[in-house]
């Protein structure tokens, strides 16, 4: 279990006892959004970061809609 910490506009914010592998993918994916844990962080990259995810989920939502309708 892992605990991961960010700072947003100094506002530290902590989700406790996440799955190692889970947490390794969050991170990956706020890193890849210029989001980094070691760093004061604009809100706006936090934004910025959940549309991209949500546009992600989004995607899967439509492609697995698709395959149930084939």
């Amino acid at each position: 279990m892992k605990d991961l910490t960010l700072t947003i506009n100094g506002i530290r914010f902590k989700a406790k006892n996440l799955d190692d592998e889970f947490a390794a993918y969050v991170e990956k994916m706020l890193e890849e959004s210029g989001i980094h844990s070691n760093r004061d962080n604009a809100a706006e990259k936090l934004f910025l970061a959940f549309l991209r995810l949500a546009a992600q989920n989004y995607n899967y939502e439509k492609e697995i809609e698709g395959i149930i309708e084939a």
